[in-house]
């Protein structure tokens, strides 16, 4: 750029106390074939679902092929902290300072030419105020790191966002931080912009240190504003939406190839059994290459005519390449005394079903899924939540209702809050239906940064406790880093989560276990789990119990079930004049690799609890019943779902 003339310097400098950022004397630009990388915590991730950022800056420089590559990541420091989850290793097992490796080799991978950095709220947060001086230690490394990997690259900063709320703990906690990333930037001579004073409203928040889609839109205008950037089209065209959801199909592709699922088995130390899947990874490329073509194309949004307004090249592939539906005949059980057994829905009403919840109507909600175990490459996410109904009463589903779809392997549904809870990938949603059409209309991110190292060891489980909170699960392969109003919530390998959904609090309620899809508690409030691995079987749990394996644990408590069981999946504990009285508080769990449902009959052990395996319910030969969940219906009876 040409040298301003000092006139210019000086009315610059005159108006930087006003202005709340900091800008260097060269104005900011985007260059032909630059590679913008968003790196940060929850406040980078989350815009890779809003895309406004990416619009604003696409757009204000309209005449340059630029790339984007989002990397934020939930929970995330300069040091790296939550990338640990592309370790190659088992959770737990990690050498120190694992993801800072890990965010060295991204660098590597991107070659930015220009660093979008938005770290600061989950460090202060964490950290607090003796965390400032490790947090700018941790930065200045990172972005020396940077230059190394790429000598010319250039740096702009955000603040942290200011919470929203009278008197949130971390609000000045957060000026702290803030003042450090702005003489970061001062140091580097790099553009810092202070995002404090945006999406200060109910309406621009998901809770008071996130913003929502249109706190992100706010965002935009923000930054370019600070950036002066010339007034662009991307504000008011009708024509930037096409725009914008082709970024935000991109943004997804660019997710399956810098943050796959199933590590564990594609990479990492697990890949003798389905490493083959490794080959798929990189094809993701195409995909991003032929989304930026019609980025390009979009992009000039005062010069598309009324026929290009949408971005949709094809429509999106939702059905599996290679896997086929194959109706299987229904197996022959072998029945416990007094029980009987039928069919209530079956294909074409429901896919694999993973997980179900009964609502106060007696419907139930059924987590179904098509991609599992992982998505193909080109397949947009084709699964759903169902809504099943006997409407008739005569003992079979007649109605089935798609209450929501474009789902990415959801592990776990629970109706509540005028709403449904879904386990899905790294998120918590919540969906809603806001116009009573049957079909969820609101979708909403209540936490992210669970793992996905093991699709299987996923966020599941869901369920509602007596104290009213959210209970959920993860297992042995996963590591989490959530990022809440009320610190940062971290759980390497097993354990499970209590959330409270009106305060947005999350604690670990328990820790360890192999693969814990099992959760429930009996009238007088006492907590239970089955194992799907580590052969143990059903263990008692209570706020701070930790089981093996918890890396690094002192002390591990056992199960309450002698024996050696294969794979327990669900735990029900039945009640009720359907069943006698010696099955009362039963702990019914299904044993999918036995083909089994089974039994526990539940005793008080001193300060603790006792179980005894009865007859089994049912079980057969056929190796194509795999029970995953089971459930008490309204009408007393069980509800079981078969996976396969």
């Amino acid at each position: 750029m040409p040298c301003m003339k000092p006139m210019f310097l000086l009315a610059v400098s005159l108006l930087l106390p006003l202005a709340s950022g900091w800008l260097p004397a060269a104005e900011f630009e985007l260059r032909e074939g630059d590679r913008v990388v968003l790196l940060g915590d929850a406040l980078i991730e989350q815009e890779q679902y809003a895309g406004w950022l990416e619009v604003m800056l696409t757009t204000a420089f309209e005449q340059h092929n630029v790339s984007f590559r989002n990397l934020g990541w939930s929970g995330d420091t300069p040091a790296g902290v939550s990338r640990q989850g592309l370790s190659l290793l088992q959770a737990g097992h990690e050498p120190a300072e694992e993801g800072w490796r890990q965010l060295q080799s991204q660098l590597a991978q991107t070659q930015p030419t220009l660093l979008v950095l938005g770290y600061g709220m989950s460090s202060a947060i964490e950290g607090g105020p003796a965390g400032r001086q490790a947090f700018i230690r941790d930065f200045d490394r990172l972005l020396l790191t940077a230059k190394e990997i790429s000598p010319d690259v250039r740096f702009l900063f955000l603040s942290p966002l200011q919470p929203f709320g009278s008197q949130h703990p971390s609000a000045s906690v957060l000026r702290l931080y803030a003042d450090a990333i702005r003489e970061l930037a001062q140091q580097h001579a790099a553009p810092y912009i202070d995002l404090s004073g945006v999406g200060l409203g109910d309406e621009l928040r998901k809770d008071p240190i996130h913003l929502n889609e249109q706190g992100y839109q706010a965002l935009a205008a923000h930054v370019a504003e600070q950036l002066r950037l010339a007034p662009a089209q991307w504000a008011n065209s009708p024509r930037r939406e096409a725009l914008r959801q082709v970024i935000l199909r991109k943004n997804v592709w660019w997710f399956h190839r810098s943050r796959p699922a199933n590590m564990a088995y594609v990479f990492g130390f697990r890949k003798h059994e389905q490493g083959q899947n490794a080959d798929e990874i990189p094809q993701f490329d195409d995909l991003i290459a032929r989304e930026e073509a019609t980025i390009a194309r979009l992009r000039k949004l005062s010069q598309q005519p009324t026929e290009h307004l949408s971005g949709e090249e094809a429509p999106p592939q939702l059905s599996s390449q290679f896997a086929e539906f194959k109706a299987q005949p229904h197996p022959e059980f072998s029945l416990a005394e007094d029980l009987e057994v039928t069919l209530w829905a079956e294909n074409p009403q429901l896919n694999k079903p993973i997980h179900m919840n009964f609502d106060p109507q007696g419907r139930l909600w059924v987590a179904s899924s098509e991609a599992y175990p992982m998505i193909e490459v080109g397949q947009a996410a084709p699964d759903k939540i169902l809504v099943l109904e006997d409407t008739t009463g005569d003992g079979r589903a007649d109605k089935s209702t798609v209450f929501a779809d474009g789902l990415l392997i959801p592990t776990g549904v629970v109706p509540g809050d005028g709403g449904v809870y879904v386990a899905q990938s790294t998120d918590l949603l919540f969906l809603k239906d806001s116009d009573g059409d049957g079909r969820a209309d609101v979708k909403q991110r209540v936490l992210s940064g669970f793992g996905t190292e093991d699709t299987h060891h996923n966020l599941h489980t869901l369920l509602w406790g007596p104290d009213g909170r959210l209970y959920m699960n993860q297992s042995v392969y996963t590591r989490t880093d959530a990022e809440t109003p009320h610190g940062i919530v971290r759980l390497k390998a097993g354990g499970g989560f209590r959330y409270d959904p009106g305060s947005m609090r999350m604690e670990v309620f328990f820790r360890g276990l192999w693969n814990a899809w099992g959760h429930q508690f009996d009238a007088q409030g006492q907590s239970f789990l089955t194992d799907g691995a580590g052969f143990q079987g059903v263990a008692y749990t209570f706020p701070g119990a930790v089981f093996h394996p918890t890396p690094g644990a002192r002390r591990q408590l056992g199960l309450i079930s002698p024996g050696n069981y294969p794979k327990f999946a669900s735990l029900e504990i039945v009640s009720g004049d359907s069943y006698p009285p010696q099955w009362q508080n039963s702990l019914i769990t299904c044993d999918f690799r036995a083909n089994r449902v089974t039994r526990f009959s539940l005793l008080e052990q001193q300060a603790g609890f006792s179980t005894q395996q009865q007859e089994d319910l049912l079980r057969t030969s056929a190796s194509t019943f795999r029970p995953i969940d089971v459930k008490q219906g309204p009408d007393g009876a069980l509800y079981i779902a078969d996976w396969s």
